[in-house]
């Protein structure tokens, strides 16, 4: 297969599970031959604009949530810390992962994923971008301003038929593309891949 069929990766860094999908796309995209497309968009607007319900808002999903992270992150033999839903505003690193273009956004994107998810950095403290930029030893103008476009890749994303992240849209040659939710649906993305 070759490296022309495009994934678009919708996510948002206040996603666990936008985490552990993160933590499979170099090795996936090796195996399939593919590109994603990392597309940050904000988590909560999706949400609300499609009608949607956060797991936090309904206690039996929460509860189911927390067991079923941690037992994803030990399939996937990645670090995991849980962060309480809503206690930390991922917007300024969405803008900052928009500003970057193709590896350079996946690079950051990781970096964010990894400090923020393994625990190694507290999303929130004052500064802690700045504290994944120095752990990871990325260019601090990575940290520059850009204008903020997050609405329109949300309003992209809901368009398209999103209603949470991860959201992969894996695009043909013809017809519309076919959209997988969740790290729990890689695998139907990986044998719609290998059909190509």
């Amino acid at each position: 297969m070759n490296k022309s069929v495009m994934i678009d990766f919708y996510f948002d860094f206040i996603s666990p599970y936008s985490y552990l999908a993160a933590t499979r796309l170099e090795d996936f995209s090796r195996q399939h031959g593919v590109i994603f497309e990392w597309l940050p968009i904000n988590l909560p607007k999706l949400i609300g604009w499609s009608g949607n319900t956060p797991p936090a808002k309904i206690r039996n999903k929460a509860l189911y949530s927390i067991r079923d992270l941690k037992r994803w992150a030990k399939h996937l033999d990645v670090p995991f810390i849980m962060i309480r839903p809503g206690s930390f505003d991922s917007r300024p690193a969405m803008r900052m992962a928009l500003a970057l273009q193709g590896e350079q956004r996946a690079r950051f994107s990781m970096a964010v994923f990894n400090s923020i998810w393994s625990g190694a950095i507290n999303p929130k403290q004052d500064g802690w971008l700045e504290q994944v930029i120095a752990l990871h030893e990325l260019p601090s103008t990575w940290l520059s301003g850009q204008e903020d476009r997050l609405n329109v890749l949300t309003r992209q994303a809901l368009n398209a038929g999103a209603f949470g992240a991860p959201t992969f849209f894996l695009h043909r040659k013809q017809g519309r593309a076919e959209m997988f939710f969740g790290v729990d649906h890689m695998d139907f993305l990986a044998r719609a891949c290998e059909a190509l």
